[in-house]
């Protein structure tokens, strides 16, 4: 009796301490808001903001995009993380090879997409003013959703302590991560400027053929399609102009008289 008074005098003397903010949403207790926050944030927001991207990677207000030479490379680092934060949402902590492969691929994300954050917050500053710089701030919060996930699958219990198991693990993860998008994206620019080269340069029937045949990648044709625009101002034929500016459709979707306005702007 004399021990359970003093256990209970002890903690009358000291309560228990309710967390700080911070300190919860990179806590182990996981809790629906955050589930939802990171579903809404780590999964929906980056596709949103490709989808709707108005400067970024596709141009559509004051000009060309701002970064189309790594269009390719972002998009599919992007999907990567996508697929690797919705595999762990579902399945958590697992075996230790999954919690350390799956920590270090996300928190790889969230260094990213607090970098691009940065690099974007001027744009997205003076973006607001017309209503769409807010998409600008959204890789803040993914990167948040990125870091808070990927630091709890690296905090989960694990058999093996040492430091050698666990670099041995996330290393090539790591290397995966980031050495897949670009060695993937440098095989769809060369594949796309094959094909553009042969809409350019070929006749018709083999200037479609191209075209339909990278179609399929439109999403990540990017700097390359304006060899065809080129093309298109420098062609004196009519039906020559017509076969390129349906190549041009077909390839990125969009009107090439539109992104002609957009590169002289």
């Amino acid at each position: 009796m004399g021990t359970l008074n003093l256990i209970e005098r002890d903690c009358v003397l000291r309560p228990m301490t309710k967390q700080g903010f911070w300190r919860r949403q990179f806590g182990s207790q996981v809790t629906r808001p955050q589930i939802i926050f990171d579903i809404a944030f780590g999964i929906l927001g980056p596709i949103l903001c490709f989808a709707f991207d108005p400067i970024v990677f596709r141009g559509g207000i004051g000009g060309g995009p701002l970064f189309p030479d790594v269009k390719v490379h972002v998009y599919l680092f992007s999907g990567l993380e996508v697929l690797m934060l919705s595999a762990w949402l579902v399945a958590r902590a697992g075996f230790q090879l999954w919690n350390d492969l799956s920590g270090a691929v996300l928190i790889i994300g969230g260094v990213f997409c607090l970098a691009a954050g940065l690099i974007l917050l001027p744009f997205s500053l003076l973006g607001l003013m017309i209503g769409v710089g807010v998409l600008g701030l959204t890789p803040f919060l993914t990167g948040i959703v990125y870091l808070r996930n990927g630091i709890r699958a690296l905090r989960s219990p694990r058999p093996n302590t040492s430091v050698f198991s666990r670099v041995a693990t996330m290393l090539p993860g790591s290397l995966v991560v980031i050495g897949a998008p670009l060695f993937l994206g440098m095989a769809i620019h060369l594949a796309a400027e094959s094909s553009v080269d042969e809409i350019v340069h070929g006749d018709a029937p083999h200037a479609s053929a191209a075209a339909h045949r990278i179609g399929p990648l439109r999403y990540f044709v990017g700097i390359e399609s304006n060899q065809i625009v080129t093309a298109y101002l420098e062609a004196s034929e009519p039906k020559r102009k017509q076969l390129l500016k349906n190549c041009y459709q077909e390839i990125t979707g969009d009107d090439i008289e539109v992104r002609i306005r957009i590169m002289q702007d």
